[in-house]
């Protein structure tokens, strides 16, 4: 009976943790606020095609293992998305880039196969250039609002 109960605490415990898991490439404590922070994300993944009511997640085009937009969706067995996450409530924010896999199924839908942190890194470190460049190029006179 207590053998049962570990294993079973055991396999519980797993399952949970391994759900919280949170996979792709996160940038720590980007400087700019959250407009010009978007801006920074779309000159990188080009426009999206869906952005959440809030405009903190967004979601590219979808495109190939080379990096090429998909034109004939029809064709594709596979396909690739970058979902950029804008993290936390405040400045400094931090931005989650993951790089999704779906595979097409049996009805000729998609599902979701795999996560690509390998694709996710070098998007990540254009972006956090790009945020960079943003910072560097503001004026600050220019930007300053009294009211």
């Amino acid at each position: 009976m207590m053998k049962t109960f570990v294993w079973v605490f055991l396999l519980v415990s797993t399952l949970f943790f391994a759900g919280c898991r949170t996979g792709g490439v996160i940038l720590r404590e980007t400087p700019l606020n959250l407009s010009e922070t978007r801006r920074a994300i779309v000159a990188v993944i080009g426009e999206p095609k869906s952005i959440s009511q809030n405009g903190r997640e967004m979601t590219s085009q979808y495109y190939d293992k080379k990096g090429k937009n998909i034109d004939k969706m029809d064709m594709a067995r596979e396909r690739f998305y970058t979902h950029v996450t804008v993290l936390g409530d405040r400045r400094p924010y931090d931005v989650q880039v993951q790089v999704l896999v779906e595979g097409r199924n049996e009805e000729g839908g998609f599902d979701l196969l795999d996560r690509d942190d390998d694709k996710a890194a070098p998007i990540a470190e254009k972006i956090r250039q790009s945020l960079n460049q943003s910072r560097d190029s503001r004026n600050v006179i220019d930007d300053f609002r009294s009211f």
